[in-house]
């Protein structure tokens, strides 16, 4: 069985965003320079929310897919 890289990568993104919060917002941003740092710790903040109460924080992880597919769509130079 093998694992879509994309779905590690944005699955990796979004723990350690929710872990490290502004730290982490900082790398992200730095690797996806076309992230809205507000939407992202407004999602953020919400997942971390969710993850206490046992759920799947899927906003976060549909915004991290979206820059993500754009990034790889456009890279930038």
């Amino acid at each position: 069985m093998t694992i879509d890289p994309q779905l590690l990568r944005i699955e990796t993104w979004r723990t350690r965003l929710i872990d490290q919060g502004f730290d982490g917002i900082e790398a992200f941003a730095a690797a996806y320079p076309r992230a809205d740092r507000k939407r992202l710790k407004r999602l953020i903040q919400e997942a971390a929310s969710m993850r206490h109460r046992h759920r799947m924080p899927r906003k976060l992880l549909r915004y991290i897919r979206e820059l993500d597919e754009a990034a790889n769509a456009h890279p930038q130079r």
